[in-house]
This record gives structure tokens, sequence and C-alpha cells, in this order.
């Protein structure tokens, strides 16, 4: 019980700090305080506090007392992912870096990934495109098919760093493609990418499907960045997905 009430704690004082409510160099609620308003006791505050610190998101100054970090100059990428994995909110301005960070990486997993490609890889590939062409009207059997697509080419970049961040960000893609997907013309336009990008994975032609992947990564991106609104001052955008 005390783990589990420790957990709560944790997540939703992270959340008051990520989304600004507890502003960087603010001085952090002292545990007295934050085991009454929470109802616990001070051990299972200092449980959940403890976290933050090892987080980055708060830190004791001999002295003078525990105060909000700057997460963004200080905190590990675990922060991120907790929030992700927890359905919890980002600011627009971290969607959008995700969303960039995302093309960098993958542009890179595809130069290396197609040369892989093993003639086993290659029917997994036509088999994606297969049930894809049968998916028309299935938002969540496309976002799966998009899925496997990119884990497949992150696998065989043959990088275990790129594959390991790609699972790591596996809750914002899906909240990503979940949302993508339901947009008019977005599952047609993007299996005729997805076919395009195959053909010439299939033909060993690594520019060419790099420059498929392109097209494909930044219509989405744009597509998402236009229906969210992505760009609005202060705008907190809920990862919440399917998964």
């Amino acid at each position: 019980m005390s783990d589990r009430l420790s957990e709560t704690i944790f997540t939703k004082l992270q959340k008051a700090i990520i989304v600004g409510d507890m502003p960087a160099g603010s001085r952090f609620p002292a545990e007295r305080d934050l085991a009454e308003e929470f109802g616990v006791s001070r051990s299972t505050v200092r449980e959940a506090v403890g976290r933050l610190a090892k987080s980055g998101l708060v830190e004791t100054r001999p002295q003078s007392g525990t105060y909000v970090s700057d997460y963004q100059a200080k905190a590990s990428l675990d922060v991120l992912i907790d929030i992700m994995q927890n359905g919890g909110e980002v600011d627009s301005d971290t969607l959008r870096a995700l969303m960039e960070t995302r093309l960098l990486i993958e542009l890179h997993a595809v130069k290396m990934a197609v040369a892989a490609f093993t003639p086993d890889d290659e029917r997994e590939l036509r088999d994606i495109i297969g049930i894809e062409e049968r998916s028309l009207s299935d938002p969540a059997a496309m976002a799966e098919c998009d899925y496997r697509l990119h884990a497949l080419i992150m696998k065989r970049s043959g990088n275990i760093i790129i594959q390991l961040v790609f699972n790591s960000f596996r809750p914002v893609y899906r909240f990503y493609t979940d949302f993508f997907f339901n947009l008019p013309e977005a599952i047609r336009i993007t299996m005729e990418q997805h076919r395009r990008f195959v053909d010439a994975a299939c033909r060993k032609d690594a520019h060419q499907a790099e420059r498929i992947m392109r097209e494909a990564l930044e219509y989405g991106q744009a597509r998402v960045v236009d229906a969210l609104g992505i760009g609005i001052e202060n705008r907190k955008i809920r990862l919440v997905s399917n998964i």
C-alpha cells in the first residue's frame, strides 16, 4: 500500500513540476505539509520526494531546503518516459521536439536497415502492406501495421541505442499514430507512401527509401501539428493512446 501511495504522490508532484505549477527555483513544499495534504505518513512522502530528486526534478540545498530544479537542464530522459507511460501531459514544444527527434533517428536508421534487410524481412514488409490494404477503414489496425514497419526498421538498423530509444518512445508513438490515422485521408496517403518505401527497400535503394520515409514522416508531422494546434503558446497535450 505504501508503495502505491508513494507512486501516486510522485506522479502528482512530477506533473505539477512539468506543467509549471511549481516553477523552477521555487521552494518545494515541506514533507510535513505534503503529508498533511495527501493524508499519508512523512515516510511515504519522503520516498516520493526521493524519486523526484533522483529524476533531477528537485534538489536539496544544505541548510536551505528543497527546491524545484530546472528539469529541462538537469533531468534525465527517464522523466519524459515516466510521463509518457503514465498518460501524462506534455507541452506542444515537447511534442514537436519528440517528432523532430523521431525524424532524425529514423532517417539515420533507414540507411542502415535497407542494406541489412533479409528475404524474411522483405516478406514481412510485404505482409504489412497487404494488411494495410485491407485496413482502409480501420485506424487501429493501420496504427499497428505502422508500428510493425517502423519497429523492423529500428531493429535492422543494428544500433541498439536507436532501438532502445524507439522502445522507450512507444507510448507517445502510439498516441501520435492513433490520433493521426483518424484524420481524413491519412490512411490512404500513408499506405501509398509505405508501398513505395517497401518497393525501394526491397530493391536495396537506400537513397530512395530514405527520401520516401522523409516524405512520410514530414507529412504525418505536418498533419498532427495542424490538427492539434501545436505551436499555440502553453498548449498542453495529454498522451493517451489505446495501448
